[in-house]
């Protein structure tokens, strides 16, 4: 256990030393980021409305950014540039794999939400949170690996699996401050400059997050756990 717990401290160095050598390589992520927090929080206090209509909106608006995060994580990450160049292909490279993965997602959500009634609350919410932590690499698996939908989904759960201490812990680190930020931005404050700050600092949040558990995933995914030992040794 204790080689896991100093294996995390390993690959949370190398992605941050990558991530942070890329800093001037981000500006693209970052707004089309901030578009997305502004978005979510909108969708969230009811702009858009909750019939199946609205439903179907939201779904492929969530497709679209996501489809714009993708390709801007990609550069950094894969390429290691901003994405200025590459950033208007991002329907066109991401919008069928992206629309497939969220199809899916939207309803393991949905029948995890079925169980809210017979669950007490503690246990819905950590169910929630472990359905968040399984699937919290499908982005990387779709924008690095090329998967797709279901299989894209599996992989993620896999992945994590495999990676539990590293990948999975650093996830739910991100998972509870986006969770603490989500809820009082979206419910606590009235839109004004101090909410429109809590979405600036939490677009932030965010990006960073996205590029260090992207360089992180780049490195797990290239070097297995028994690997890193032994080049530990």
């Amino acid at each position: 256990m204790n080689d896991r717990f100093k294996d995390f401290f390993e690959v949370t160095g190398k992605a941050l030393k990558e991530s942070f050598a890329k800093l001037n390589k981000v500006y693209i992520a970052f707004i089309v980021i901030l578009i997305r927090a502004f978005y979510q929080n909108y969708r969230f206090t009811g702009m858009f409305s909750r019939s199946m209509a609205g439903g179907l909106l939201n779904y492929f608006i969530d497709a679209a950014m996501l489809c714009f995060v993708a390709q801007a994580l990609r550069s950094i990450i894969v390429y290691g540039n901003s994405g200025k160049k590459s950033i208007g292909n991002s329907l066109s490279n991401f919008l069928n794999p992206i629309l497939r993965t969220v199809f899916y997602t939207y309803l393991l959500q949905m029948m995890i939400g079925t169980f809210q009634s017979g669950f007490s609350f503690s246990l819905y919410m950590l169910l929630l949170v472990g359905f968040e932590i399984l699937f919290s690499a499908m982005l990387e698996e779709v924008y690095i690996n090329g998967k797709a939908g279901i299989d894209a989904i599996k992989s993620s759960a896999k992945f994590v699996c495999d990676n539990i201490i590293p990948y999975g812990l650093f996830s739910l680190i991100f998972i509870i401050i986006e969770v603490y930020f989500s809820y009082n931005f979206t419910f606590q404050l009235a839109f004004g400059l101090e909410k429109a700050a809590y979405i600036l600092l939490f677009a932030i949040i965010q990006l960073f997050f996205y590029v260090v558990r992207g360089h992180m995933f780049k490195y797990l995914n290239d070097h297995p756990y028994r690997q890193r030992k032994f080049m530990r040794s």
